[in-house]
């Protein structure tokens, strides 16, 4: 009898962090900062695991969630250019 071949591209599942006050300001941080620059889908899931090492909020720590804020911040600052040229100096993607 053979074994069932496990589905390799099944979603990591969410730990499940305490929803604190800290937790929830610093989600809806980073989630401004991303509408504010324009990130969604697969540029924001990448701009996360550059910053962070994670592609979603859902699987930071609240230091990760920080972390990625002031990435993202950093990103506003840099004169506005949202460009996707300013994404690759950010991230030394040259």
């Amino acid at each position: 009898m053979t074994k069932p071949i496990s589905n390799p591209t099944k979603r990591q599942e969410a730990p499940k962090f305490p929803a604190t006050p800290r937790r929830k300001a610093l989600l809806a941080r980073v989630h401004a900062l991303a509408k504010e620059l324009g990130l969604e889908g697969d540029g924001y899931r990448l701009v996360l695991r550059a910053l962070t090492g994670k592609p979603s909020c859902a699987l930071m720590t609240e230091e990760e969630l920080l972390e990625a804020a002031r990435g993202l911040e950093a990103l506003r600052r840099e004169g506005e250019d949202n460009s996707a040229e300013a994404l690759r100096r950010e991230f030394g993607w040259m």
